[in-house]
């Protein structure tokens, strides 16, 4: 349970009303109520009753509404203090990521980062190979990475910052979104939409393929994420796509994710940076991202026997 979670309930408690919460924090619909879901499971009750005239409260939910506007106003009275005893922070930070849905999911708490740090310019630098990434943090044009595969760290620090699910993914139209799950072995006779050569992602898709001793049928070729999404959407290809990168359109029904009887593949995140050049402006901002975990990233879980995870 993170903090951004009991600032959207707590929206939507106030509000009684998903869209309305939703322009108060400045998410989308979808987004809110994926994250009320999520919410609900970790909670493993109803926080919400759903009726035909609108939305109320359950007992569980009023009780954890009190307690959720005591930790947020705690948790705003702590960062206020820590700005009026700290140096007024102030600079800019380069961000480094491989692929731009890793961003946008950084802007799902970009308002609250600005609220605490105003004067901080976070800039995302978007770089083909995650060892471009690793390159520039060493040459200090990178102050921190996000990445997703570790290489070579000599002189750099790392620290895992969670794990995402890869989906297998399908258009609405395809046999498979019917059924919802299927076994690895119906995997064998589909065309697969993949990034080109040299992409991390398109490498640990061939890696799962081949320890399940699955065939590869390319379909198509690119080094577009939008195309991608288009192809799985119109093209009736399949792929394995990162779940941060396609919340939305699971949500609005544009792609359904299938389930693969006894697999789940996860990939790891981590944060790093150069262990030399750590400045203030690092620091608080490697807290916010610790605290405030990005939408789709979960807390990493140690479940050898039923999840894959590659690095």
């Amino acid at each position: 349970m993170q903090l951004w979670q009991l600032r959207t309930f707590s929206a939507v408690a106030k509000n009684l009303h998903f869209r309305r919460a939703a322009e108060e924090l400045n998410l989308s619909q979808p987004a809110v109520s994926h994250q009320i879901k999520s919410l609900e499971d970790e909670i493993g009750e109803p926080l919400f009753l759903r009726e035909k005239d609108g939305i109320f409260l359950t007992k569980t939910g009023q009780t954890m509404y009190e307690h959720a506007n005591k930790i947020l106003n705690i948790a705003d009275e702590m960062r206020f203090e820590i700005r009026e005893n700290e140096e007024f922070l102030n600079g800019k930070l380069f961000l480094g990521v491989v692929t731009r849905g890793l961003s946008h999911t950084f802007l799902e708490v970009y308002k609250e980062f600005k609220k605490i740090y105003p004067q901080i310019e976070v800039t995302f630098q978007i770089e083909n190979k995650f060892d471009d990434v690793i390159e520039k943090i060493r040459a200090g044009s990178i102050d921190i990475g996000l990445i997703s595969h570790i290489g070579e760290l000599k002189g750099l620090v790392s620290i895992p910052y969670g794990e995402y699910e890869l989906l297998l993914t399908v258009g609405k139209n395809h046999p498979f979104a019917e059924k919802g799950e299927i076994s690895i072995d119906e995997l064998a006779k589909q065309e697969w939409v993949l990034f080109e050569p040299g992409n991390k992602l398109r490498e640990t898709i061939e890696n799962i393929l081949r320890e399940e001793g699955i065939p590869l049928k390319i379909g198509y070729e690119t080094n577009d994420a939008t195309i991608v999404r288009q192809m799985i959407m119109h093209d009736n290809k399949i792929s394995f796509v990162p779940e941060w990168g396609i919340l939305e359109d699971l949500q609005e029904g544009k792609l359904v994710k299938v389930k693969i009887k006894g697999k789940k593949y996860k990939v790891q995140v981590y944060l790093v940076w150069k262990a030399s050049r750590r400045t203030k402006v690092m620091s608080a901002t490697l807290s916010f991202l610790l605290e405030e975990t990005l939408q789709g990233i979960y807390p990493i879980k140690d479940e050898e026997d039923v999840y894959l995870t590659i690095h």
